[in-house]
C-alpha cells in the first residue's frame, strides 16, 4: 500500500521509535520483568489522565473500552442518559443499548456543543445511573463541556462516563480534578502510538456503580480486570495475553507526551488549530464549528458543494496527504483534518493548506 501523510482524525502519524517498537522481538506477557514494565507503563498513562485511579490497557479499539465502561457500569438494567451531538454520540447510545434497554438520548444539533442546562434539567427530573458523553465529537470537531457535566453528575450522584478517544493527550482533561468517573481513550490518536489498545481509567468512586451492576460478561468486565490486576499483581497483572508490543509502543508515545509536558502540548495543539482555521478562512473555506467550541486535534470544514470527494482524492493522489470525509448526515458535505501529535506542527499544517489551495484551484479549471 502507498504511504500517505496521515492528517485524518486517527490513526495518527507516530514517531519512528514508536513504530519500531511494534517490530521488536516478542517478550513474555508475564513474569517479574514484564510486570514491572507494564506497571510502570500504567503509571505513566495515569499521569496523562491526571488520575490516581485504576488504569487498564485492554487489547482492542476505543469502542472496546467504551463497551467495557458501559457494560461494567450499568449492566443489564441501568438507566443511561446520553447527550448526543454527532456520530460518536450515536455510537455511545448503540453500545449502551447492547447492555440495557433503558437508554435515553438527549439530542443536540450537529456542530454545537452539549447544553449543560438541558442535561441538568433531565437529570433532575429523572434518576439516572450514568451519563455518557463524547468529549471531542470527532465527526464534527466540537468539544463538549465535560467539566461542567461532571459538576452536574456530582451534584445528582450520577456516574459520568467520558469518551476521550480523540481528546486524551490533546485537550485539557484532569480526570480527578473534574470528578470524572470512567474515562476511555485509545492508543492511536492523541497518545501517539499504533492502534490496538483501549485505555480505560476508573476513578475510585466509580467502583460503587460497577460493583452493583450485573451482567457485563468476562473479557470486557472491569471487575475482572481489577480482580486479576490485584490477584496476579506480582507476575501477570492482567487477565489475558497482553498485546506486548502495543504496550511497548504506547509507553514510548506516552513518554514523548510527558517529556513535552501536558500544558505545553495542549498549548501547541491550540496554536496549530487556530493557525489552521485562519488559513482555511483565507482560502474561502468555513470551519463547520464555531471557534469557541472547537476541538484542537481535529477540525471539520465545509467543503466545496458536491465536490468534497474530488478534493480529498486530489490531495491523496497529487500530494500524498490523506484527510477524511465526514460521517452520517454530513457525509459528502464536510471534510475533517486531524492534527494530533506529530502532525500538530506549523510545517504539517502549512503543507496541507498549500495542497488545499492547489486542490481548490484544480476544481475550478
Amino acid at each position: 500500500m502507498r504511504q500517505y501523510r496521515l492528517m485524518i482524525p486517527g490513526p495518527t502519524e507516530v514517531a519512528p521509535e514508536v513504530l519500531a517498537a511494534m517490530g521488536e522481538p516478542l517478550v513474555a506477557h508475564y513474569g517479574a520483568e514484564w510486570t514491572a514494565y507494564y506497571q510502570k507503563t500504567v503509571d505513566l498513562v495515569r499521569r496523562v489522565y491526571c488520575t490516581t485511579g485504576d488504569v487498564f490497557l485492554i487489547p482492542g479499539s476505543g469502542s472496546a473500552g467504551l463497551d467495557a465502561a458501559l457494560g461494567s457500569a450499568v449492566g443489564h438494567s441501568g438507566r443511561v442518559l446520553i447527550p448526543q451531538n454527532g456520530f460518536f454520540g450515536e455510537r455511545l447510545a448503540e453500545i449502551a443499548r447492547s447492555h440495557t434497554p433503558d437508554v435515553e438520548v438527549l439530542p443536540f444539533p450537529l456542530g454545537q456543543c452539549v447544553d449543560v442546562n438541558r442535561v441538568e434539567d433531565r437529570v433532575r427530573r429523572r434518576p439516572f445511573d450514568a451519563v455518557a458523553v463524547v468529549h471531542c465529537e470527532t465527526s464534527t470537531g466540537v468539544l463538549n463541556p465535560v467539566r461542567e457535566l461532571a459538576e452536574v453528575c456530582l451534584r445528582y450522584d450520577v456516574l459520568l462516563v467520558v469518551d476521550a478517544v480523540s481528546s486524551l493527550g490533546v485537550e485539557r482533561l484532569p480526570m480527578d480534578d473534574w470528578n470524572i468517573g470512567i474515562c476511555v481513550s485509545a492508543s492511536q490518536k492523541g497518545l501517539e502510538s499504533p492502534p490496538g489498545l483501549a485505555v480505560v481509567a476508573v476513578d475510585d468512586a466509580a467502583w460503587r456503580w460497577i460493583d452493583r451492576a450485573a451482567g457485563a460478561g468476562w473479557y470486557l468486565n472491569l471487575k475482572v480486570w481489577r480482580e486479576y490486576t490485584a490477584r496476579w499483581s506480582d507476575w501477570h497483572p492482567h487477565p489475558i495475553t497482553q498485546a506486548v508490543n502495543n504496550v511497548r509502543a504506547l509507553r514510548l508515545g506516552v513518554e514523548r507526551i510527558l517529556r513535552e509536558g501536558l500544558e505545553g502540548r495542549q498549548h501547541r495543539h491550540q496554536e496549530v488549530a487556530a493557525s489552521l482555521r485562519r488559513g482555511l478562512r483565507d482560502l474561502g473555506l468555513a470551519p463547520f464549528v464555531e471557534d469557541k467550541v472547537a476541538a484542537h486535534g481535529v477540525t471539520s470544514v465545509v467543503g466545496p458543494e458536491g465536490r468534497v470527494e474530488e478534493l480529498l482524492g486530489y490531495l491523496r493522489d497529487c500530494h500524498g496527504i490523506l484527510i477524511a470525509g465526514s460521517l452520517g448526515k454530513l457525509r459528502g458535505k464536510v471534510f475533517r483534518v486531524g492534527h494530533m501529535g506529530p502532525t500538530a506542527t506549523p510545517t504539517a499544517v502549512g503543507g496541507l493548506l498549500e495542497a488545499l489551495k492547489a486542490g481548490l484551484d484544480a476544481l475550478e479549471t
